[in-house]
């Protein structure tokens, strides 16, 4: 069963559903700066590819890294992230290819745990689940039409994120932090730059 085009989210200029950066390291150890954030996503969407590059240098600028590597990582089992060309219609394309070698509604085994996101999971492979760019003099170097995108294959779902230590439960009736996303089924993403060393 193919995907139908309204169930695919593809913005080759913005990232629609991103809701708010989280500071998880700021280091310097002259002449080393390590930086790390949180970016945290909930795609509108089950299917999404959106242009991450602008959130990305918000973080770069944020960072003080002249010189150095960023490493973006999704986090996820059923997202991933890629650079290429911010055209809608190669987005388009992009997502008919994915979607034709990891079709949604097979009878995938995974789908014998309960659930139904085994094309996510293929899908994701298909991408990358982080990529590396140089920074020099502040900037990212990316190629004339190079872009980064964030590729969501499985947003219609909640998910638990175990990657930081749980926060303690809030008071007062309020849902704590990892109940909160799970319910609002936000992603993380983490943006981390690292300057370089110099050697003489």
């Amino acid at each position: 069963m193919a995907l139908l085009p309204s169930e695919w989210l593809l913005d080759p200029h913005s990232c629609p559903g991103f809701e708010r950066y989280e500071l998880i390291a700021h280091e310097v150890r002259d002449p080393v700066i390590h930086h790390t954030e949180h970016l945290l996503i909930q795609a509108p969407k089950r299917y999404a590819l959106v242009n991450l590059t602008s959130k990305i240098e918000e973080v770069l600028k944020r960072s003080n890294v002249q010189d150095g590597l960023c490493f973006v990582s999704t986090m996820h089992i059923t997202a991933g992230v890629y650079i290429n060309d911010a055209e809608s219609g190669l987005l388009h394309d992009i997502a008919v290819w994915i979607d034709n070698l990891a079709p949604y509604g097979k009878n995938y085994r995974h789908h014998q745990t309960g659930e139904d996101n085994g094309d996510a999971h293929l899908k994701s492979y298909l991408t990358n689940h982080s990529l590396t760019a140089p920074v020099t003099a502040g900037r990212m170097e990316l190629g004339t039409w190079q872009q980064i995108f964030y590729a969501e294959f499985d947003g219609k779902f909640c998910r638990r994120f175990d990657h930081d230590p749980p926060p303690p439960l809030a008071s007062q009736g309020h849902l704590n932090p990892i109940r909160f996303l799970e319910a609002k089924q936000i992603r993380k993403m983490r943006a981390r730059f690292e300057s370089s060393l110099g050697l003489i």
